[in-house]
């Protein structure tokens, strides 16, 4: 897809904190693109990834053990996001174990740690890294497009692409308001476990993510990083167009109302894709295998980005296969 706010592990959350420029926690702003040309064409390409489409509270049970249950997490911290999840925080009283894509809460200073540690894996000090990546005729648009973001186009030359694409696939709007430390639906889950004297664990470690993130080939981040440079009102759009998703329980139509956007080149298209594989599911399979003891202890709450849930590959589709029954709740 175009963008994957809601796909991007909370890392990229992390990676904006000291890089936004923030001034006041305005609400994020774009046009819903609901509508948009091609959409039922786009759905019925999306056939596979909206398998389990339609929820984001899921009850996981099985005979002899306490229920567990599955909420899909957006890493953003709109106010409507954040009433989201106090609904689903109702069900962390009964939690034996809450587990998040990073556990937490993360405090000020550990989040300021990892961020300067991943900053200085995205350094790359001796080399220009757009040299051999991202051809010359799109190096102007692309360091106009940084320098509107408040990056330095000098600085930007020395960051490794996969850094760049992930850094700007976030809003402009919302990076600020996270800067200001604002309350994210992962860490407020967190903070409302720790609150209640539930334990909090991690199914990745930031360095794990990072890792993953990192396995993305430059071409690939070259070619999402220009794509966000040509139209970089459509992060806002796509943004808007998520949230209100969200709150109606559908995130993952996203995912082809992304692909009805239009006008992307056959090797633009692929590089998306890659991008979600990438995001997705690859760590999809590492969550599920982290998750399979909680889940066979039972009184689990596991709350991870709400496209891990959905397709063929997503956790609910992982969780039947060992044997769980997996409903909607809403």
């Amino acid at each position: 897809m175009r963008r994957a706010p809601s796909a991007c592990a909370a890392i990229v959350c992390l990676l904006t904190i000291t890089l936004a420029r923030a001034n006041t926690p305005e609400a994020c702003r774009g046009a819903d693109l609901a509508h948009v040309e091609g959409l039922a064409a786009a759905e019925a390409a999306r056939a596979d990834d909206l398998v389990n489409a339609d929820g984001l509270m899921w009850r996981i049970e099985k005979p002899n053990l306490a229920p567990s249950y599955l909420f899909g997490t957006i890493h953003s911290t709109d106010d409507s996001a954040l009433e989201v999840a106090r609904r689903a925080a109702e069900l962390i009283k009964g939690a034996e174990v809450v587990a998040t894509e990073l556990g937490g809460p993360i405090d000020s200073i550990e989040r300021a740690n990892l961020t300067a540690a991943m900053l200085a894996e995205a350094l790359d000090r001796d080399h220009d890294t757009f040299e051999g990546v991202i051809p010359p005729e799109d190096r102007e648009l692309i360091e106009t497009f940084l320098v509107g973001q408040g990056y330095p186009a000098a600085f930007a030359h020395h960051l490794k692409p996969w850094f760049l694409a992930i850094l700007t696939a976030l809003p402009t709007c919302e990076a600020a308001r996270e800067a200001l430390n604002l309350p994210e639906v992962d860490q407020f889950l967190a903070q409302t476990a720790k609150d209640l004297g539930v334990k909090v664990i991690g199914l990745e470690t930031p360095q794990q993510q990072l890792d993953a993130i990192a396995t993305m080939r430059p071409e690939v981040a070259a070619t999402l990083l220009t794509l966000t440079a040509r139209e970089p009102g459509m992060n806002d759009d796509l943004y808007a167009t998520m949230l209100r998703l969200y709150r109606e329980s559908r995130p993952a139509e996203i995912l082809p109302i992304s692909d009805a956007v239009g006008g992307l080149s056959e090797a633009e298209r692929s590089a998306q894709d890659e991008f979600m594989r990438v995001l997705l599911v690859d760590r999809n399979a590492v969550m599920a295998e982290r998750a399979a003891p909680l889940l066979a202890s039972g009184g689990a709450f596991i709350a991870v980005g709400a496209l891990h849930l959905t397709g063929k590959d997503g956790l609910i589709e992982r969780f039947r296969a060992i044997g769980f029954t997996v409903n909607k709740l809403w």
